[in-house]
This record gives C-alpha cells, structure tokens and sequence, in this order.
C-alpha cells in the first residue's frame, strides 16, 4: 500500500506548493478538501492542514472533523491550520492589530524539538495572515517565536500534533523545505522513496489488478486529468480501452 501524506485543503492559494515541496522531498501526498477526503487508513502516515482566505473566527470558518486524526497520527496545521488548532482546542485567536505579511525572523527556536532539527536561529521565514494566536491551550507548547509572533509554532503535548504561523512551503522562507522534511520523514517516518516513475507503475497494476479484462470507455476532453488517465489506462489495459 503506497503510504502517503493527506493534505486538508481549506482553499489557500498556497495549497498546490505544500503539494508540490512535499513530492519533491520524494514523498507521496494526495490533496483534499477538508471536508471530503479518503478513510485515514494506515497508508496515511501523516495530515497537513493547509492555510486559508477565512478567519478562523467567521461564522463560516472551514471546520474539519479531526476525530480519526489528531492525537492518531501526526498533524502539521499551516497559518490558518495553525489558529484552527490552538482556537477551537481551548486557545484564543483575535484580529491582528497590523497584518503580519511579509519576512520575518526566528528569534526563538526550541532546537529540541524535531520539526526545528537543523533549522538555524533567524532563520527567514513568510507571514501571510490577518489574525494573531493570542492564547493557546495549557497542553500546547511554543516551540518558535518571531519578533512580532510569539507563537510562531508549537507542539501538542502527548501527540503528535505540531503547528507553524508561517508558510514553509513558500519560497521566501528559506528553511521551508527542512521544516517539512523534519515533519513528513522524522515525525511521519515516511521513506521518501517515492517518485513520479514509481507512481506510474503502482498505479498502472493498481488499475491491471481493479479492471482484469473489463473493457472501458474514456471520455477524453484533451486536458491535463483526462489525458493522464488516458495514458494510464492505455499502459494498463491496451486494447481495451476506447
């Protein structure tokens, strides 16, 4: 069973990039919106909550039913992520009093800490959000602090639960790629042996093993998704495919 990181989408324009730094560190991951994504089995080493346009204080707010996750497996919650944790969990989440947009600096860092490991002391990261963590919950624990955030991330005693306020995935945050490579290898224990090639080839037998000798119809509207399956199910099944 190909393991994989879960990637909760709450509609951040930085989503796909989480996507796309986490398959560079040669693991498998898979995006879905927050409130439709597969059964947590246990391929699903690992789950990233991504950022969000809403505050986590609108009536609105994207809410994810964490009840087969959190305290279960690893959790990495991004920017709104990091507030939906600390706010709903016992924490408090207020308006900032100026938007925290821009570089900013890692004064404090818990070096103990494994989603730190080898992350240097002011260290550039990216702040993207309206809202500040004002509070957080007395089993939550700061592990990295700016200037201006002083919970700039923090670990959930007792689980495997971390989050960050900044976005690593971007490409001003320059130890971006290590924060996620601490989390989906260290943390998740994924075996980052994972590649495009190799996902054509378990796909191809998954899709040998599913369809046996069934013949299949593809609707083929010449775009990204529908070409892909075409050239799968053409690798897999041949001439029983129109």
């Amino acid at each position: 069973m190909q393991e994989k990181i879960l990637i909760l989408d709450f509609g951040s324009q930085y989503t796909q990039l989480i996507g796309r730094k986490i398959r560079e560190l040669n693991v498998y991951c898979e995006i879905h919106p927050f409130n439709n994504h597969p059964k947590i089995d246990s391929s699903v080493k690992g789950v990233v909550l991504s950022g969000s346009p809403y505050s986590v204080r609108d009536e609105d707010a994207p809410k994810p039913d964490l009840s087969a996750i959190k305290g279960e497996i690893p959790i990495l919650g991004i920017c709104y992520g990091a507030q939906y944790l600390a706010h709903f969990y016992g924490g408090e989440v207020a308006p900032s009093n100026s938007r925290e947009y821009g570089r900013a600096k890692l004064g404090f860092i818990n070096h103990n800490n494994i989603l730190f490991k080898d992350i240097s002391l002011h260290s550039q990261v990216w702040m993207s959000h309206g809202d500040t963590i004002v509070k957080l919950p007395s089993d939550f624990k700061v592990i990295a602090s700016t200037e201006d955030v002083n919970f700039a991330a923090y670990k959930i005693d007792g689980e495997e639960s971390y989050a960050i306020q900044f976005h690593p995935e971007v490409y001003h945050t320059t130890q971006g790629k290590q924060v996620l490579e601490n989390f989906v290898s260290k943390i998740c224990g994924c075996k980052q042996n994972w590649t495009p090639d190799s996902f054509i080839e378990v796909t191809v037998n998954e899709l040998k093993e599913k369809l046996g000798n069934d013949k299949v119809v593809l609707g083929l509207s010449g775009g990204v998704d529908s070409s892909v399956a075409g050239m799968l199910l053409n690798k897999a099944i041949g001439k029983n495919l129109t």
